[in-house]
């Protein structure tokens, strides 16, 4: 039987898909912080809690979700 090809991605360090995937992304944790921090430094003191939490927190949500995608599409180039 012959031996199943290994995927070039397979060959990469643990801390070369690490990096990989930062800088796949680094321009969108940049970008949604950046949009966070102007978000902060804009809103008005009467609004400081409640609304802007909300915000943030979906803010965290949509990151997470970004991550756990491109982990996976990760693993699936690797084939594992």
């Amino acid at each position: 039987m012959p031996a199943r090809p290994v995927p070039a991605a397979a060959d990469q360090t643990r801390e070369e898909r690490i990096e990989a995937l930062m800088k796949e992304l680094r321009p969108k944790i940049e970008a949604t912080v950046r949009r966070l921090v102007e978000r902060a430094v804009d809103v008005p003191e009467a609004e400081e809690f409640g609304t802007i939490d909300l915000e943030f927190r979906d803010a965290g949500q949509k990151l997470v979700n970004e991550v756990r995608q491109a982990g996976l599409a990760s693993r699936k180039k690797r084939g594992t």
